[in-house]
């Protein structure tokens, strides 16, 4: 029922076309919806978030701060310097073998240098140039993106210049065309544009690699190629349709929904499809901004990827290549024979997996010796497995379970034909992991979850443990997440990956988040190791007692 209003007659009023005594003539009082009004002061009052007092933060001192910076400039000069003077002294020809890379000192003092003066720009520039330099990014990023996928920069030499003209026929690609692109990436420091005559008052005619631009190379660095390749293809085309995405399916994380929407077939056909069905599993889909920036919003993720095979290949290199270069968890020692994390309740106490060295003899000498020891539940190629086996020679292949998706486990056993025999003896199963574990797998001493949750929303994560959570059921068995955690300090790069982890569905967790996850799942926490440095943490697990008897 609408509020009654009241009639306030206002003499005297004039308005643009007439006086009040026309008014007055006319009848035409002026009316005040008090009541209205107030219903809408309420309702606006009500809806406000309450004000907090302001936190006291330190002001920034602009002085203070580039005295710092210039201390490091000059640490890192002299750094700089030495190293230069070392390599002078080298006897003829040393010079020719490959360059000592920078030591872990010298590579805190320039993160600590670029840290500190992106804080003075930040701090010193207009606030409008701020947003602007955000928009810059934007096509910058577009620029180094498509010349990525013609291989510009394969073709541009590491010593010396090529023309744009030359550039040009190289790829392929209109002259004019190539010549934007490049002044888009040369204003930003990302190429060298110069000229033969020196002119600088017009505009450039050649091009030359910057100190970072060489890392875009398919040629010569497939794999940090492959991973620019893969940050826009698993950010920046889920980004873009972020104001359709959450209109569509309300303004929450990605989450199982049944909502319909209209997607475009072949030809330009429209038709209407409820994302939200059910496979044969019966598992509710997710949508993701992923699938909806390569247009194919009815498909999960792993299903998108399966359709651009040349994308699937830069994805598994650019993981391959995180594999082996990766510290913590995440890759590098990976936690088996010692992880850096720091346990949040016990500091001294670290995480290994070298005890399962013991456990291995034990089972080999009496009746459970075909008894699975290690399950790599979603393992993909691997990694873990044969990093575990190279570094635990007690623990037997056959010992240990590969895990995946039928075309993963397809892909493991032609590179085992092709010679890679890490994981000889491993056994191979095509397995997905929302369904119950198989007989065969149950009742192993632990199940390693690898970079595995942070593809899911909360929902399916859950889904995921209660699975292994009855695989140990009744036994001593363990359940390992290894994953990427969202720091409590916001890191620009750290809150990078989980608004890419969003596109694909899934989140970065931290301490709270997993031991959330943990509970629900019917799962006890027995420790949590973070590495802030490498942003990754170790969660050991084992079954809730209580909420398995009841």
């Amino acid at each position: 029922m609408e509020p009654q209003s009241s009639v306030v007659l206002t003499p005297g009023t004039e308005s643009e076309n007439g006086s009040s005594s026309d008014k007055e003539k006319d009848h035409k009082p002026i009316v005040e919806h008090k009541i209205s009004k107030e219903t809408e002061l309420k309702d606006e009052k009500m809806s406000t978030t309450t004000v907090h007092p302001s936190p006291i933060i330190p002001a920034f001192d602009l002085v203070e701060a580039a005295e710092k910076l210039l201390a490091d400039a000059k640490k890192l000069k002299a750094t700089l310097d030495s190293n230069a003077s070392a390599a002078d002294s080298k006897p003829n020809g040393a010079n020719h073998r490959a360059p000592v890379p920078p030591s872990p000192e010298e590579m805190a003092l320039r993160s600590r240098i670029a840290k500190l003066g992106k804080k003075i720009a930040f701090e010193t520039a207009p606030p409008m140039a701020l947003i602007k330099s955000d928009w810059v990014v934007v096509a910058e990023t577009a620029a180094w993106n498509i010349f990525l996928h013609w291989r510009a920069f394969d073709h541009i030499p590491l010593n010396g210049s090529i023309s744009i003209a030359d550039l040009a026929r190289a790829i392929k690609s209109d002259e004019s065309l190539v010549s934007r692109i490049a002044g888009m990436l040369i204003s930003t420091g990302k190429l060298i544009g110069s000229r033969l005559d020196g002119d600088v008052s017009k505009p450039p005619t050649h091009i030359s690699h910057s100190r970072v631009s060489p890392l875009l190379r398919t040629n010569t660095s497939p794999a940090t190629a492959a991973f620019a390749i893969v940050s826009f293809g698993n950010g920046m085309k889920g980004f873009a349709k972020w104001p359709e995405f959450f209109a569509t399916y309300d303004r929450r994380e990605p989450h199982p929904s049944n909502k319909s929407i209209v997607v475009y077939e072949g030809g330009g056909a429209l038709k209407t499809i409820t994302v939200g069905r059910s496979d044969i599993q019966n598992k509710v889909f997710v949508p993701t901004p992923f699938s909806l920036g390569w247009g194919h919003p009815e498909l999960k993720p792993w299903e998108v990827k399966a359709r651009y095979p040349e994308y699937a290949r830069h994805f598994e290199l650019a993981m391959a290549a995180k594999d082996k270069g990766a510290q913590g968890a995440l890759g590098g020692d990976l936690g088996v024979d010692g992880y850096r994390g720091v346990n949040s309740e016990d500091p001294s106490r670290k995480f290994s997996l070298s005890w399962l060295a013991d456990l291995s003899k034990k089972m080999q000498q009496g009746t459970d010796g075909l008894k699975p020891l290690v399950v790599d539940v979603g393992g993909g190629l691997g990694h873990f497995l044969a990093h575990l086996l190279g570094e635990i020679p007690e623990v037997k292949a056959q010992q240990c379970i590969l895990q995946d998706r039928p075309e993963v486990i397809v892909q493991v056993a032609k590179n085992i034909e092709g010679g890679d025999d890490k994981l000889k003896g491993v056994k191979t199963i095509a397995h997905d992991f929302f369904n119950a574990q198989p007989d065969e797998t149950k009742g192993a001493a632990v199940y390693i979850l690898r970079r595995v949750l942070l593809d899911y929303c909360d929902e399916q994560a859950v889904e995921i443990l209660k699975h292994l959570r009855d695989a140990v059921h009744g036994s001593d068995g363990k359940v390992v997440i290894m994953e990427g955690v969202l720091l409590d300090e916001p890191i620009p790069e750290n809150r990078l990956v989980d608004m890419v982890m969003m596109n694909l569905g899934g989140k970065l967790r931290n301490e709270e988040g997993y031991r959330k996850l943990c509970t629900m799942a019917g799962l006890k926490v027995t420790g949590y190791w973070v590495d802030v440095e490498g942003a990754s943490c170790v969660v050991e697990c084992v079954e809730e007692k209580e909420v398995a008897e009841e």
